[in-house]
């Protein structure tokens, strides 16, 4: 531990990223500290030449200095070595988000009613149907739609193909590994037309449920705004909407490895998951929750039916918003709180099942054309 009295230096933040506004640093301590800080966190540019020579300068005199007492031998030399380690993975996970900068420039365009497929040389096709069926032959140059349309797409190198889920309808997806993905409504799914040698890794903004083909030798990984999931072969469901503050995942069979932004200086955390739990992310508190679930409440809208155990009327209408492309509009925000138990039967019209909640909260349901509203029940 260093002297109080002593002025501190930018390299201890990275041993103790409580430090980060402590009144003892140099002005120039601290331009350096904030300059590394900010490279790490935006993870778009690498730190340039000098700092990374200053920086590591800076840890090589900490620990020659630590030696001079045995008792920080440890700590000063593990400090630097994870510092180092640290920055280095995060360099890594930037020259890896190909696929990820690809995404970000294609719009979701939610005015659009038909299913979207875009293929890599920017042909796209509407798809009409409600559940569409998209299937990719092993070597991913065949597409069949809904078998009824088949696709030939040869392909050199890499190139991405994008479905685009509008609201109210839904889309199966199976890639060239034999991986099926179910993808919900108002949902995007960036994918290669060929994975790589290394590894398999797909994009997501919406909610999609993975059933991965397992393949030790080349990890799955799951893309999102917020989260990177990994998985060598597991069946769990990932809820990533751009719009909502939280991401969440449910893990039914296998195992995943959550990566996230997270509080420690160098950003970068990772939790494992075991079948049956769920995690949410929080990005502001940039931290994981997990906690045991049933499974079914998360992954049933797959085959066409809602489980539900004491949800807020507010996430039970902006889920059925969602899958029916209607607009519901609580009347009193103070009815979001309310909440309902039972299964939904999503067959049904929205105002069906609407109607089926109002039976057992003491609501009432009011219909015109594409617009439903809901407001307390009139004695």
């Amino acid at each position: 531990m260093k002297n109080n009295n002593q002025l501190k230096k930018a390299e201890d933040i990275i041993v103790d990223d409580a430090l980060a506004d402590d009144k003892q640093f140099e002005e120039g301590e601290l331009r350096l500290a904030r300059e590394i800080k900010r490279t790490v966190e935006t993870q778009r540019t690498h730190l340039g030449g000098a700092q990374k020579e200053l920086l590591e300068n800076r840890i090589a005199r900490s620990i020659n200095q630590a030696k001079r007492n045995q008792r920080l031998v440890w700590i000063g030399s593990a400090a630097a070595i994870l510092a180092m380690i640290g920055l280095t993975v995060v360099f890594q996970l930037v020259s890896e988000s190909g696929i990820r900068d690809y995404a970000l420039g294609i719009s979701l365009n939610s005015e659009s009613v038909y299913t979207r497929l875009i293929l890599s040389g920017e042909e796209e096709i509407l798809i009409n149907t409600q559940e569409s069926k998209i299937n990719y032959s092993p070597n991913g140059n065949q597409v069949s739609i809904d078998a009824e349309r088949e696709i030939n797409q040869p392909v050199d190198g890499v190139a991405y193909n994008t479905v685009i889920v509008p609201y109210g309808k839904r889309s199966q997806i199976t890639l060239p590994d034999s991986s099926t993905i179910w993808l919900n409504s108002g949902s995007k799914l960036v994918y290669p037309v060929r994975f790589a040698k290394e590894k398999r890794e797909v994009y997501l903004d919406g909610e999609a449920m993975f059933d991965v083909a397992p393949d030790k030798s080349h990890p799955f990984h799951v893309l999102t705004p917020q989260l990177e999931v990994k998985v060598l072969g597991t069946v769990f469901n990932l809820c990533a909407y751009s719009d909502d503050h939280a991401s969440s995942t449910v893990l039914e069979s296998g195992s995943v490895e959550l990566s996230y932004k997270g509080r420690s200086f160098l950003g970068q955390s990772k939790e494992m998951m075991v079948p049956g739990m769920l995690a949410v992310y929080d990005p502001l508190a940039k931290t994981v929750v997990q906690t045991k679930v049933n499974t079914k409440h998360y992954t049933s809208w797959v085959d066409g039916y809602l489980v539900l155990e004491k949800n807020s009327l507010g996430s039970i209408v902006k889920k059925l918003s969602r899958y029916y492309n209607v607009s519901i509009e609580l009347d009193n925000p103070q009815l979001a709180g309310k909440t309902f138990s039972g299964d939904l039967d999503l067959r049904n019209s929205a105002s069906q099942v609407l109607e089926l909640i109002a039976e057992i909260v003491d609501i009432e349901i009011i219909q015109f054309d594409n617009h439903i509203a809901i407001r307390e029940k009139q004695n």
